[in-house]
């Protein structure tokens, strides 16, 4: 049976340039065996020979035990999960570009794009454009594409019922992204944001409305249930309680991977909130271990309201 979705998914893919395989290599050489999958998202996707943009890739990998070995590193990664890496890398002609990515099991990448999971991170993120490259095989690239297309899903019903009896598809989906975005740490505005990436792949976006939904009136508007509408009002409300503490517990997490990583991670803090947060010299050292009381002094100060 044909899946309309899905079939779109499949559709998006890319030949990346030089710079961006260049990354994947040495992503792959320090996760030997490991990696299943890459997917490529965030602005850059748009400026890929930019060197001047940062790379932004989700690695879904088969272990975390064997991707990390024995140490804590593992263990934390499916506590909290993604872990985020940063590499750099320079051409024949001396070019740094530079890389964060998100390391997580395919397995969780699945679930984490379903309806099982309440935080939007991933199933929001993944209803956007971006691309799968390097899939260890064709089971591995139809596990991405089903899962993607249930976050598609997801988000969709999480966004319909808020502009519900009748909305465009600018209109369905920026709802969406800014009620995500609102339960993250963003320096940019959720609302500018949000209908920025809508516009700018709104052929898409009306696509998979049209796919879900059926086709628009002759306005453009399509028909839509309101019927969860409370609910859904509940779980973002929920969502944003939960959200901001979470991501910055990751972020704190991921600021142990790369040198300067704390001071990059409390300085875009700062620029969002206004808070300024200076560490101890043990936290400094042990910024993973630390994270949930530097987390909970960043919260009484304010830096995620």
């Amino acid at each position: 049976m044909s899946d309309a979705v899905l079939d779109i998914i499949r559709s998006e893919s890319l030949e990346p340039p030089t710079r961006v395989n260049d990354i994947l290599q040495a992503i792959e050489k320090r996760h030997k065996d490991r990696v299943q999958a890459f997917v490529y998202y965030g602005s850059s996707l748009r400026e890929m020979n930019n060197p001047e943009k940062m790379l932004d890739f989700y690695v879904l990998v088969d272990s975390y035990r064997k991707t990390h070995g024995t140490g804590p590193r593992a263990f934390l990664n499916r506590l909290i999960p993604p872990a985020v890496y940063y590499i750099e890398r320079k051409d024949d002609q001396g070019i740094l570009s530079t890389c964060k990515y998100s390391l997580l099991s395919l397995k969780e990448f699945e679930r984490r794009c379903s309806d099982e999971v309440l935080q939007s991170q991933v199933w929001g993120r993944f209803s956007q454009p971006c691309i799968l490259l390097r899939a260890k095989n064709d089971d591995v690239a139809e596990r991405v594409y089903r899962a993607r297309a249930d976050a598609v899903r997801q988000m969709a019903s999480q966004s319909a019922p808020l502009v519900a009896p009748s909305a465009t598809a600018s209109e369905i989906w920026g709802r969406g992204f800014y009620e995500s975005y609102r339960t993250e740490l963003r320096p940019e505005s959720s609302v500018g944001r949000s209908q920025e990436i809508v516009e700018r792949f709104l052929d898409r976006y009306a696509s998979l409305t049209t796919a879900l939904y059926g086709p628009p009136d002759k306005t453009g508007h399509y028909k839509l249930s309101a019927e969860t509408k409370d609910k859904v009002k509940g779980l973002w409300f929920w969502r944003r309680v939960q959200g901001k503490p979470l991501s910055v517990i990751r972020v704190l997490n991921s600021a142990a991977t790369f040198e300067g990583g704390l001071d990059y991670v409390l300085r875009k803090l700062k620029n969002h909130s206004g808070v300024d947060f200076h560490p101890t010299e043990f936290q400094r050292r042990h910024p993973v271990l630390t994270s949930p009381v530097m987390g909970w002094k960043l919260w009484r100060k304010g830096a995620f309201r």
